[in-house]
């Protein structure tokens, strides 16, 4: 697995790049020749803004799906939601009513207590089996569902097994974000934010996107991918 520091210094340069490139269009907003002009590029920022802020919150954690599929670990040594995550056919097959005994399909085709046992001990049958099958994270656990807020910030850390409760002490930011965005996507031309107003949008935004980034930093450091009595002193 590649070191914490070196996962870090990719999501780094992801976000260096998306705020360099917010940088320069405040930059050329600033220099407008006329309102027009001024007022099209601020919207265009918001805009711009969001689409980075919601890509970067994407690649972060997709990142750390990444790293932690490299390390190839057992279920029996990772934390829940990981194993709970790797295992969705498992729970699937587990839950399928239309799975039955085949000794009993035709005989009992409607008794579901007596499928779901047969079920059931076919899992208890393989349990150690599952138990050895290493964890295996799909990039369809991170769907930001393009419209990222707190709540969805809030189940995409929560299915990593990630400190999904920090994130409201940001979730005022994190939907004003989403709110302002909309406002302009959705047409409402009275919508022209002032100078301090985009000041204001941008540096909340990067502020979210660097907390996103430490939070991810901070798990892989600690481990936080494995149960607790396997986790490095």
């Amino acid at each position: 697995m590649r070191s914490p520091e070196e996962v870090f210094e990719d999501i780094e340069g992801d976000r260096a790049l998306r705020e360099r490139e917010i940088r320069l269009i405040e930059n050329i907003a600033a220099r407008a020749k006329n309102e027009e002009e001024h007022n099209m590029l601020h919207r265009s920022l918001i805009l711009l803004t969001y689409a980075h802020f919601e890509g970067f919150c994407k690649f972060a954690l997709l990142a750390y799906t990444a790293a932690v599929n490299t390390l190839g670990l057992p279920c029996r040594e990772a934390c829940t939601p990981l194993v709970a995550a790797t295992l969705g056919k498992v729970f699937a097959a587990l839950r399928d009513v239309n799975s039955k005994h085949e000794e009993f399909a035709r005989g009992l085709p409607e008794d579901r207590d007596l499928h779901l046992m047969a079920r059931e001990r076919i899992f208890i049958d393989r349990f150690e089996a599952i138990l050895a099958t290493k964890v295996e994270l799909t990039d369809k656990l991170v769907d930001t569902k393009s419209n990222l807020n707190s709540v969805l910030l809030k189940r995409n850390l929560y299915q990593l097994g990630l400190e999904y409760p920090v994130v409201e002490k940001h979730r005022g930011n994190i939907d004003k974000l989403l709110g302002v965005r909309n406002a302009i996507a959705h047409g409402d031309r009275l919508k022209v934010p002032t100078a301090d107003e985009v000041q204001e949008y941008t540096s909340t935004a990067f502020e979210v996107m660097r907390f996103v980034q430490q939070e991810i930093y901070q798990a892989l450091r600690d481990e936080a991918y494995r149960k607790r009595g396997e986790r490095a002193a």
